[in-house]
């Protein structure tokens, strides 16, 4: 009867294959081991179908003339014609592997549900053309800016997003704990990268409070940095403001720039208005001084929060990789020197 599975690679095949499972993943117990992207073991079909199908197929093995048949009769096989299906069973078993790696094995132990201080922040950012003006030096723009690097530097716990206005509104950052990234993104902001020729206070807020509206914090909070008065058309900012009062969020607001009483460029009673409606707080900087400390302020007004996540699974898929490579290293090594054949 045919051979039909080429029993010593086989054998070794499932020798390695099971070796190197176990130091990958067991080594922290088989409670505390799962696999994420379970569906990738369905790939494990092939490489098993592939020695199959070779297996059924093979062909009588190969033959070359020689002289003196008898001298070869007389010296017999050698033996590495045991070993002649090694090769196979390591890439056999290489691709197991190559399937468990692309499963995403991950280790549960320390996995708990963890919980964290901290509170959920969005600040909106006026970047209307007025924003330019030099009256905080070196420009309000460039002044607001620094401000905000060290308010998100001083709120390591937080998530915090970031969303710029002025005619119109638009997302620069979701909520995030990646702060390096953040700080990065708020120093790269210019003006006109949109049109600053009014200034939507209203679309801000709107699209500040849609950035907190998958937010399970407890305290939830959107900053609004401007100089200048809503005189765009679209949402109205007491509306939104309603509305975060109704989420339960608070806006703070802050009014920088040096403005003339009958200044009609900005109205500091809609923003107090918009800011008391939440429960928050209004500010007014006319220099740097009174900027940073209209942060500092902020910044002892917010409470945290405990807010529940759960740690980053560590991830075992080194485990089976490298092995999965030395596998395949060892099959093309034994290709090509010992176990070659010919012709």
């Amino acid at each position: 009867m045919k051979a039909v599975l080429p029993t010593l690679g086989w054998a070794l095949a499932a020798l390695l294959g099971v070796a190197a499972i176990e130091a990958a993943i067991l080594r922290d117990g088989v409670a505390h081991v799962l696999f994420d992207e379970p569906w990738w073991g369905l790939l494990a079909v092939l490489p098993i179908a592939a020695i199959l199908g070779r297996a059924w197929v093979r062909p009588r093995p190969a033959t070359m003339r020689f002289s003196r048949s008898s001298s070869i009769a007389r010296a017999g096989r050698g033996f590495a014609v045991h070993f002649v299906d090694v090769p196979d069973g390591l890439r056999l078993a290489a691709a197991m592997l190559l399937c468990a790696t692309l499963m995403r094995p991950q280790s549960t132990r320390g996995a708990d549900r963890i919980q964290r201080e901290g509170i959920d922040i969005v600040i909106a950012f006026d970047l209307s053309e007025s924003m330019e003006t030099p009256d905080i030096p070196p420009s309000r723009m460039v002044a607001a800016q620094a401000v905000i690097d060290a308010f998100i530097t001083r709120r390591p716990r937080d998530r915090i997003g970031l969303v710029a206005f002025g005619s119109t509104a638009s997302t620069v950052s979701p909520l995030t704990i990646d702060h390096g990234v953040l700080r990065a993104m708020v120093r790269r902001l210019t003006l006109r990268t949109m049109d600053g020729s009014t200034t939507a206070i209203g679309a801000g807020l709107g699209m500040a409070l849609n950035r907190l509206g998958e937010s399970e914090a407890a305290s939830k909070v959107i900053v609004l940095l401007t100089d200048g008065v809503h005189n765009a058309e679209g949402l109205d900012p007491d509306t939104i403001a309603q509305e975060a009062a109704t989420r339960g969020v608070v806006i703070y607001t802050v009014l920088m720039g040096q403005h003339g009483r009958n200044d009609g460029n900005v109205d500091p009673a809609r923003l107090e208005r918009v800011a008391a409606t939440t429960g928050g707080f209004a500010y007014t900087a006319t220099d740097e001084a009174a900027l940073s400390g209209s942060f500092q302020d902020l910044l002892d007004k917010l409470d945290t929060s405990q807010i529940e996540g759960q740690s980053v699974l560590p991830e075992l898929y080194a485990w089976l990789l490298w092995p999965a490579l030395l596998l395949l290293l060892g099959d093309v090594l034994l290709r090509s020197t010992r176990l070659r054949r010919f012709p």
